[in-house]
């Protein structure tokens, strides 16, 4: 089974009150595989929008892109988790959702087999493209867009639904929730607006990751 962040239009989530004390949680690690044919100042804001949603819920990560090559004049000796996720970002799959039989597009996914989520999200570059450039109502035409502005969109709205992607992971749920950030559709002003708050990390789901990770093995990264 697939979970999906889904494109359809929906009412912007309200921003989520009552924060709770940000954790001490070393970060966890995500290894990245992402298309050559991507910019690499896309992956880096996209990475960057997906910590900044977790940040605000005491949750770090380590990204290992998998094109790095090793640093042996540097070693980070800092513990961090396991790595046990991998993100796969790439171009193509734009008629995925089509193959599920589902009406809307999806930015991102991640399986589900008997309950358990799978270690692998996949996130659409051309998903993203094709639903900004039909969301011109808030982001304005794209063709007339420098470079570094498209970017900085594409960037905003696919690490938000990175962010999602890893919310069922982190929470081995499939579960979608009213509000906030594992809401189960966005509007374009969401996904493309400043304001990330309607993709707050509620409280409960807070200690619920907090929880889970806190019984995962802890590693020396290097």
């Amino acid at each position: 089974m697939l979970i999906a962040t889904s494109l359809a239009a929906a009412v912007s989530a309200s921003a989520l009150a009552g924060a709770v004390p940000v954790t001490s949680l070393p970060p966890l690690t995500i290894s990245v595989s992402a298309s050559r044919t991507l910019s690499p100042t896309l992956v880096t804001r996209i990475l960057e929008e997906t910590d900044a949603v977790w940040r605000a819920a005491g949750l770090t990560f380590s990204w290992r892109r998998e094109t790095d090559a090793p640093r042996a004049s540097v070693i980070d000796t800092r513990p961090c988790l396991a790595p046990t996720l991998r993100v796969v970002i790439a171009s193509g799959r734009p008629a995925d959702s089509q193959k599920r039989g589902e009406s809307t597009t999806a930015l991102g996914w991640i399986e589900f087999d008997d309950g358990r989520p799978d270690s692998e999200i996949y996130l659409s570059y051309d998903n993203a493209a094709s639903y900004m450039a039909a969301a011109r109502g808030v982001v304005g035409l794209i063709d007339r867009m420098p470079i570094a502005e498209r970017e900085l969109l594409l960037g905003r709205a696919m690490g938000r639904a990175l962010a999602h992607e890893i919310g069922h992971y982190l929470l081995a749920s499939k579960l979608h929730t009213a509000r906030g950030l594992m809401q189960a559709t966005h509007s374009a002003s969401a996904f493309f607006g400043y304001p990330r708050s309607g993709f707050a990390v509620d409280a409960a789901q807070r200690q619920a990751v907090v929880d889970r990770l806190r019984h995962e093995p802890r590693v020396v990264s290097r």
